[in-house]
């Protein structure tokens, strides 16, 4: 009878572990890793007078697609990600808060953000700054 006690509980120790030690590919972190290629943003909420003192400031419709166009989720400890438009690179950091929503604190503000729809390949995301600027992204791999 001990035998039996002992040998079941290796055998749910040894499953317990090898479930355990599973990769993650279903979370949204694991599915948002990686170097996605930004195909268009779409931008609105600036006022008439922040898109006049600020010329990168603009509503409407940022068509990208050139190699130099990205967003980087990096896989390391320190929760980065890096933004590339037209070759002008940011660097911030990005936190998952909940399972479809995400923070990214960049150079534009804190964006907060909600998936719209992640495959393997297509990833699309609305991200809000300060409460009414939209930002709709539009990124593939």
């Amino acid at each position: 009878m001990k035998r039996q006690i002992t040998f079941l509980g290796l055998l749910m120790m040894f499953t317990i572990t090898f479930i355990g030690c599973k990769k993650d590919e279903t979370s949204l972190k694991a599915r948002m890793l990686g170097k996605w290629m930004l195909v268009k943003i779409e931008t609105s909420g600036y006022t008439t007078a922040e898109t006049v003192a600020d010329p990168t400031k603009v509503n409407g419709t940022a068509v990208y697609g050139t190699s130099a166009d990205y967003v980087d989720f990096k896989p390391n400890n320190d929760d980065q990600v890096e933004l590339s438009l037209r070759g002008n690179r940011t660097i911030g950091t990005y936190l998952i808060t909940f399972e479809d929503q995400f923070t990214m604190d960049l150079n534009d503000g804190q964006n907060y953000a909600v998936v719209n729809s992640i495959t393997p390949t297509q990833f699309q995301f609305t991200s809000t700054i300060d409460n009414r600027i939209k930002k709709v992204y539009y990124l593939k791999k």
